[in-house]
């Protein structure tokens, strides 16, 4: 018989795929595990339980998390519910609801934001982008966003686009400002549902203020109709009075009236020609083409040369059928903007629904400002992709660049070199053609930015290379793709604390959630797959601490938690976990009373209790003095009383209370959180290297109350999760090639542990050194483990988990293989 030893050093790799299992030339299988269930793999090799979570906070109903992080002092948690806000700080308190919000449970998962400083944007395109402003340490407000007017209120300053089809002429029966204005288009265009917003006509604003048919509606006209003409619009013709004017898309008739206004002498070197007097007021036209019409100087002026003039500002006061018109973009109308960023000191906007492949995007350093003006370098920028196919921006990232995913395409915002984004002066380039999907915004993460493929099954970076100065999207998810399934919400952390681990974590629409560790200077990166006692619905990470929203269900009735997770499992090592410290004011077996007085005895009478008292358990008479340890209980005759023996003798008087210093029994389980029915674990200790104590489990009662086998005076309860660590079939080089489909065995294995205090291989529990709870907690062990195990197999592997929560790592595993 022959052997062989494989080393595994490290796990990396993470949860491989099982359609690559038999990968094995692969570089990451000897680095992989079959099964790596809520486990972390650590940047130096080996692998560790998880930590647990604390219970935060009853969220009362089905949420989406997300952090708003002021500074790293001063961090919220928001849950966004059902048309509310909930905002909590750090560790769970309720600091203030906001009703009557646009979002609904329908759209929780697709809402976008984006936030700097005080503010935060928050956008979808059902609703009208809304504001949450924080305005003290616990205070928030929230409103919809509002575009900047001009002084006078004339103008607003808000994004417009021509959606009419190009043939459709807007007619106004008046130039002059004021309300009951007849608004005509040529074809059927208007709904009802253009009541409340604006149209442009010639760049003079008309809020719409009634439904009269498909081609009519009536508005208020927000100022006189001004229409600017291109600089020196006249063409004279030497000895006629006849004044050629080019206006494009005019829209006039001959015969109509106009008046000019602004118009400058057309002069020879002499002075004579036409002058301004005879060119400014009103006049009959005679239409020429679509793009010029005539009209005739006053008082029989004429030219005394053939040019062009009249002038850098000439106004054309006139109301003709035009196409020169257009609509705000958002509106219920048109819908509003997917996908909102702060970037290179402007807001952008993007992915409004009847302009899919819009970007719209405020002046410089004046965010509610999309005035493009004249085009100047800090005016607004207003820009399509206008590619072969319609591409529907559904996020953008502020990076290096506005990086920009759409349902078909991975762009980019490139503005000139070495300089800012300017309206005159960008383009939007494509990089890759995949698609992004709507839930689960982009993320950057270790130099990159993840992105989740349309499919809900691949899992990309946007990586930016800048030796070739393009963009790739590569798929980070390819050798675990199975642990991602249809995501419904991402976040990302950096820095925990206790560890140099850096997560992206993915929340599945089975209510798992997948984690993907990388260090990419060090070629770090794996899948694993966290799971627990209840649906995982949403993640979220202040600046060292993940958050998640969990669905658990206890009796059939669903519960909605807010839950911390704790950086280790030496912290924490169950999950929805809550803290139980026995102390006069948390008394867990109620009041009880001394019946009838004693001298000097050790077996006295109490009652009053509303949890039984057990042996082992400690207390004080009356709150102060010597601490006694109860030696045996008997139950008496009388409900809530009890015969009990203590370990001196003592003298008291009738009615002393009984304040318990440690207990086995902890009430309040029935809410905040609520565990009742739960098999629930005690533990307590809060560091590696410190004490750790094991208490034992019990089963919540209908009362809420659970009983340990040890007391304890403060402990930690909480629900176990299961870590599954499966390693991949153990193969081997020979000399005649890869053991891959040979019976083969694993005889011995050589388990190198680091502070762990519970193990099993194979379902064989591994003595770790002294499974005893004593004043010192339980020892843990730090070494190599011998571990044999038997029988032949096409793919032996080892399989390990737990029959306790308590901390475990593994740093590497050595397997003797028989052939």
């Amino acid at each position: 018989m022959a052997r062989q030893r494989v080393h595994q050093a490290s796990f990396l790799s993470g949860e491989l795929d099982p359609k690559i299992l038999s990968r094995v030339d692969l570089a990451a299988y000897g680095q992989g595990l079959k099964k790596a269930r809520n486990v972390i793999p650590l940047n130096q090799g080996g692998i560790e339980r998880r930590g647990g979570t604390l219970y935060r906070a009853d969220l009362g109903q089905a949420s989406r998390l997300e952090t708003f992080i002021f500074n790293q002092s001063q961090e919220y948690i928001f849950a966004f519910q059902n048309t509310q806000l909930k905002i909590y700080s750090t560790n769970g308190t309720l600091l203030q609801t906001i009703t009557g919000c646009a979002w609904t449970t329908s759209n929780l998962s697709e809402l976008n934001y984006t936030q700097q400083g005080d503010t935060m944007i928050v956008v979808h395109e059902d609703f009208v982008p809304q504001i949450i402003q924080r305005t003290g340490a616990t205070t928030f407000t929230k409103s919809a966003f509002s575009f900047k007017q001009s002084q006078n209120g004339a103008d607003t300053y808000q994004p417009y686009f021509k959606f009419a089809d190009d043939s459709i002429t807007l007619d106004i029966n008046t130039t002059t400002a004021g309300a009951g204005v007849t608004c005509t288009t040529s074809s059927a265009y208007f709904t009802s549902s253009y009541v409340g917003m604006k149209l442009r006509y010639h760049g003079s604003e008309l809020t719409v203020t009634g439904y009269t048919s498909p081609t009519v509606v009536t508005a208020t006209l927000e100022k006189d109709i001004e229409i600017e003409l291109d600089e020196d619009p006249f063409a004279t013709q030497q000895g006629s009075g006849v004044v050629k004017v080019t206006h494009v898309q005019h829209g006039f008739s001959t015969g109509d009236s106009i008046t000019i206004s602004g118009a400058e002498d057309i002069f020879d070197d002499t002075g004579a020609g036409l002058a301004q007097g005879n060119l400014n007021g009103t006049f009959s036209i005679t239409v020429v083409d679509d793009n010029h019409y005539e009209f005739t100087a006053a008082a029989s002026d004429t030219a005394t040369e053939s040019v062009d003039g009249g002038g850098v500002r000439v106004i054309i006061s006139g109301h003709p059928p035009t196409t020169q018109w257009d609509e705000q973009v958002f509106s219920s109308v048109n819908g509003f903007p997917k996908t909102a960023s702060f970037h290179e000191q402007r807001l952008f906007f993007g992915g409004v629904t009847a302009l899919p492949d819009g970007i719209q995007a405020s002046k410089v350093a004046d965010f509610y400002n999309f005035d493009v003006g004249d085009a100047e370098d800090s005016d607004s920028v207003q820009i399509q992709i206008a590619s072969d196919q319609i591409n529907e921006i559904r996020h953008m990232v502020s990076s290096k660049v506005l990086e920009i995913f759409t349902n078909t395409g991975e762009f980019y915002l490139k503005p000139p070199v070495s300089k800012p984004i300017t309206p005159t002066d960008i383009q939007i380039i494509r990089q890759s053609s995949l698609g992004t999907q709507l839930k689960g915004m982009p993320k950057r993460f270790d130099g990159a930015t993840i992105f989740i493929q349309n499919n809900g099954k691949t899992v990309r970076e946007y990586f930016y290379n800048s030796g070739t100065e393009d963009f790739s999207s590569n798929s980070i998810s390819l050798l675990s793709s199975h642990l991602i399934s249809s995501p419904t919400d991402n976040a990302t952390i950096t820095s925990l604390g206790d560890r140099t681990e850096q997560f992206y974590m993915i929340v599945n629409d089975d209510g798992t959630l997948a984690i993907f560790t990388s260090q990419r200077s060090e070629k770090i990166a794996g899948w694993m797959l966290w799971t627990t006692d209840g649906l995982i619905e949403s993640v979220a990470s202040t600046s060292d601490t993940i958050y998640v929203a969990v669905k658990r269900t206890v009796n059939s009735v669903d519960y909605y938690n807010l839950e911390q997770f704790s950086s280790t499992s030496f912290d924490l090592p169950t999950d929805c976990s809550v803290t139980k410290t026995v102390s006069g004011s948390y008394q867990p077996h109620g009041t009880p009373l001394v019946n009838g007085a004693f001298t000097s005895v050790t077996t006295f009478i109490a009652d009053g209790f509303t949890n039984a008292p057990s042996q082992g358990e400690t207390f004080q008479f009356g709150g102060a003095g010597t601490i006694f340890t109860i030696q045996s209980v008997t139950a008496t005759a009388n409900p809530n009383e009890y015969t009990i023996t203590i370990n001196a003798n003592s003298t008291q008087s009738d009615n002393t209370a009984l304040q318990f210093i440690t207990s086995k029994v902890f009430s309040g389980l029935n809410a905040t959180p609520n565990l009742i029915g739960k098999t629930v674990y005690g533990t307590s200790g809060s560091e590696e290297g410190g004490t750790i104590n094991y208490y034992g489990d019990g089963v919540v009662d209908s009362n809420g109350v659970v009983t340990f086998d040890t007391p304890t005076s403060a402990i930690d309860i909480g629900l176990d999760y299961t870590i599954t660590l499966h390693t991949l079939p153990i193969d081997a080089t020979i000399q005649g090639g890869q053991l891959t489909g040979h019976p083969r065995k694993i005889g011995k294995s050589v388990v190198e542990l680091s502070s762990t205090y519970n193990l099993k291989i194979n379902s064989n529990d591994v003595v770790i050194v002294n499974p005893t709870l004593n004043t010192s907690g339980l020892q843990s062990f730090t070494g190599k483990k011998e571990v044999y195990t038997l029988g032949y197999s096409l793919e032996p592997n080892l399989e390990i988990q737990q029959s306790a929560p308590l901390p475990l790592r593994i740093l590497g595993i050595t397997t003797e293989v028989y052939y």
